[in-house]
C-alpha cells in the first residue's frame, strides 16, 4: 500500500478518490470541448490529472495532438504546456483549499490558449458526511461538491479573469485573448460560416461530409437521419446537427447563405453585445477577421460608430417594451401572451436580441440538456426545456427544465422524471421553422387533431388529461397519425 494513503487512513484522514474511472468514450468536458471547436486537429492539448488516459486515447484516435499527467497513475509524465489545458474533475478531490488553488494556478500557468475547468456541482452523494467543505463517501474518498455561483466565482478570484460558462460545472478560462474573441465570433456569426474558415475548410475535406453534400443535392433538401446513417460520426467531428446543416447548406449555395445586409449587422451587434457580456474589451480593428471589417466599413464606415451601436444594442436588453417588439416581430417560434417559445433548431433565425438574451443565460448555466428555449417577453427569464424523444414522441413529455432568472444570475432545476403526470407539447410544427425535416409530419398531426376538435380543450397541456381526452373519443395516435381505437 502506498504510503500516503496509510498515513491517511491512521490519521482518519479522507483519501483523494484514486479510483479513476475507466470510459471508453470521451468525458462531458472533452466532448464539449470540440463541438465548440476549443479542441482541434491544429491546437495541442494537456490532460492535467488524466487518471486512466481515457480522454487522452479518445483524442489520439481523432489526430489531436495530446499528452496527459496524473500524480496517481501518470506521475513520471512531464507537465507541459499546450494550447489548451483539460482540468477535469480533479478540484473536486483536492480537500485542502489552498492547495485546490494552487492547482487551478498551475494547469492555468500551463496554459498557452485556454483551461478547461469541469467540477462536480450540486449532486447529492450518498452515505457521505461533511468534511471541510466537502463531503467524505462511504469508500473514505473526498469530494468538494460546489454550486454553480461558487464554481464560477473560485475560477474568478484565484484566476483573476472571467471564465467562460459552457455548461453547468464545466467552464473556459482563455488566456489569450485573441482566441476568446474567435469563440464568441463562431457563437455570433450563426450564418456566415467564412467566419470559421477553418471548420468550412475540414468539412470540405471529409469525405463523409462530401457524401452528406451530394445526398442533399440529390435530395433537393438536408437528408433526414435515418436517411444518412453516419451522421452521427459527422456531428461528433462538428457539432450540432444545425452546424452540419449551415455547412452543407455553404457547399451547396453559398449566395444564399451569406445572408442579407440586415443580417451580418445583426451578427455584428450580436458579437460585440456577447464581449461585452464576457466582460472582453473589443480587439483592435485590425485582429478582427477580414471579413468582419469589410462589414464594418460597409455598415457603418468606422469601427467607433459600430461599438457605440453594440453599447446601445447590448443596454436594450433592460428594456422591456423593445423585448416584446422583439418578440412579437419573430418569424420563428410560438408566440404567447407571456412568453415566446422556440425549438433549438431554430434559435439561429431568431431577432439577434433573442439569440442574445439566450447567450446571457448560458453564461449563467452554460450548455444544458434542451430542446425548447422559453424565454419572457419581459426578457428576465430564459427557460431550457428538456423534452426526449421530441421528433419521434407525437406529444413528447417535459424531463427537465432549467429556469435562469437574468437579473439575479441565478437559476432553478426542476426534474418531472418521476412524475406520472409531467407537461406535454402540442402543435410542435410551431416550435421549428418550415424546412426543419418532420415540419409536414407535425403540422399534419395537429390538422387532424384540430378536425377532432382535441386541441381546444384546456387540460390537455398534461399528460394524464391528454390520455384520458384521447381514450373518451376512442382515439389514438400512430407514428404521427390519429387513428381510431
Amino acid at each position: 500500500m502506498h504510503g500516503s494513503a496509510l498515513e491517511d487512513i491512521f490519521d482518519n484522514k479522507p483519501r483523494r478518490d484514486r479510483t479513476a474511472l475507466r470510459r471508453v468514450t470521451c468525458s462531458r468536458p472533452i466532448a464539449l470541448a470540440l463541438s465548440d471547436g476549443i479542441i482541434t486537429t491544429a491546437t495541442s492539448t494537456f490532460d492535467y490529472g488524466c487518471g486512466y488516459g481515457a480522454d487522452v486515447r479518445y483524442l489520439r484516435k481523432r489526430k489531436v495532438e495530446i499528452s496527459g499527467w496524473d500524480p496517481f497513475h501518470q506521475p513520471k509524465a512531464e507537465l507541459v504546456s499546450a494550447d489548451v489545458i483539460n482540468l477535469g474533475y480533479v478540484l473536486n478531490v483536492i480537500e485542502d483549499l489552498k492547495e485546490r488553488a494552487e492547482t487551478l494556478r498551475q494547469a492555468y500557468l500551463l496554459a498557452k490558449r485556454v483551461l478547461i475547468v469541469a467540477v462536480r456541482v450540486e449532486r447529492a452523494l450518498e452515505d457521505a458526511s461533511v468534511f471541510g467543505d466537502g463531503v467524505v463517501t462511504k469508500i473514505g474518498t473526498f469530494q468538494k461538491i460546489y454550486t454553480q455561483d461558487e464554481f464560477r466565482n473560485f475560477l474568478e478570484s484565484v484566476l483573476g479573469c472571467r471564465p467562460y460558462t459552457a455548461a453547468i460545472g464545466i467552464a473556459y478560462v482563455f488566456k489569450d485573448l485573441e482566441a476568446e474573441a474567435q469563440f464568441l465570433a463562431a457563437r455570433a456569426f450563426t450564418r456566415r460560416l467564412e467566419y470559421r474558415s477553418d471548420l468550412v475548410e475540414e468539412f470540405s475535406k471529409s469525405k463523409l461530409a462530401r457524401r452528406y453534400v451530394s445526398l442533399a443535392s440529390r435530395l433537393g433538401r438536408l437528408p433526414l437521419p435515418e436517411e444518412f446513417p453516419k451522421l452521427d460520426q459527422l456531428l461528433e467531428v462538428f457539432g450540432s446537427p444545425q452546424r452540419v446543416g449551415r455547412l452543407a447548406l455553404r457547399h451547396i449555395d453559398y449566395e444564399a447563405f451569406s445572408g442579407s445586409q440586415a443580417q451580418r449587422q445583426e451578427d455584428i451587434l450580436t458579437y460585440f453585445s456577447m464581449m461585452r457580456l464576457q466582460g472582453l474589451k473589443s480587439p483592435p480593428f485590425l485582429k478582427l477577421p477580414i471579413s468582419i471589417q469589410a462589414d464594418i466599413k460597409e455598415i457603418w464606415k468606422t469601427y467607433r460608430t459600430a461599438l457605440t451601436k453594440s453599447e446601445q444594442y447590448l443596454f436594450s436588453l433592460g428594456n422591456p417594451d423593445v423585448i416584446q417588439k422583439a418578440c412579437a416581430s419573430s418569424s420563428v417560434g410560438k408566440l404567447l401572451p407571456s412568453h415566446i417559445y422556440v425549438h433549438k433548431s431554430a434559435e439561429d433565425e431568431l431577432p439577434a436580441l433573442l439569440r442574445i438574451v439566450i447567450f446571457a443565460a448560458k453564461q449563467i448555466v452554460g450548455e444544458v440538456p434542451y430542446n425548447i428555449a422559453k424565454i419572457a417577453v419581459d426578457g428576465r427569464t430564459v427557460s431550457f426545456l428538456d423534452y426526449p424523444n421530441f421528433d419521434q414522441d407525437p406529444h413528447p413529455a417535459l424531463l427537465r427544465s432549467v429556469q435562469v432568472y437574468l437579473p439575479k444570475t441565478s437559476f432553478k432545476l426542476r426534474d418531472y422524471s418521476n412524475g406520472d403526470n409531467p407537461p406535454i407539447l402540442h402543435r410542435k410544427e410551431t416550435f421549428v421553422t418550415k424546412n426543419y425535416p418532420y415540419f409536414e409530419t407535425f403540422q399534419q398531426l395537429t390538422l387532424q387533431e384540430e378536425s377532432e376538435g382535441l386541441l381546444s380543450n384546456s387540460v390537455i397541456g398534461f399528460k394524464q388529461a391528454w390520455v384520458a381526452l384521447l381514450h373518451s373519443k376512442g382515439l389514438c395516435i400512430t407514428n404521427h397519425e390519429l387513428q381510431s381505437l
